[in-house]
């Protein structure tokens, strides 16, 4: 006895996904968004220093952080620590290197200042931004 037609398996046929022509640009336009988003989170904040004129607040007993306040009333008081070596010009603009500032004496304050300051980050118990120049105004 033979056995019918309708009783054998049949085999699964592939699918194909179609997707219409027209989604083709917004895929594209999605790629780049996405692709300029990850560029611009990678390269923000790569070592450009905000430049800061105000006044010290205070220099710790070793000379490695001051107190600084800006001039716009921001950072009032503000911890920053001072990399060492730190290029620095004095009031004449006189560049100098290898050596403290001499208007950033431990245990002095009230010196005005113009800073490059860089955010470094990280959390402890240190200053999260990093004095990288100093010009001394006075």
């Amino acid at each position: 006895m033979s056995t019918p037609a309708s009783s054998h398996p049949t085999v699964p046929t592939s699918r194909t996904l179609r997707v219409p022509l027209w989604t083709l640009p917004f895929l594209v336009l999605a790629g780049t968004l996405l692709g300029a988003a990850v560029t611009w989170q990678v390269n923000r904040d790569r070592g450009e220093p905000a430049i800061l004129q105000g006044m010290v607040t205070g220099v710790n007993s070793d000379g490695t952080a001051i107190g600084f306040t800006a001039d716009s009333g921001t950072r009032e008081g503000e911890g920053l620590a001072l990399i060492a070596d730190v290029p620095w010009t004095d009031a004449a603009g006189e560049m100098h290197g290898g050596t403290d500032p001499t208007c950033l004496l431990p245990g002095s304050s009230g010196q005005r200042l113009e800073l490059g300051v860089l955010d470094i980050g990280g959390t402890g118990n240190w200053p999260s931004r990093a004095v990288v120049w100093v010009h001394c105004l006075n």
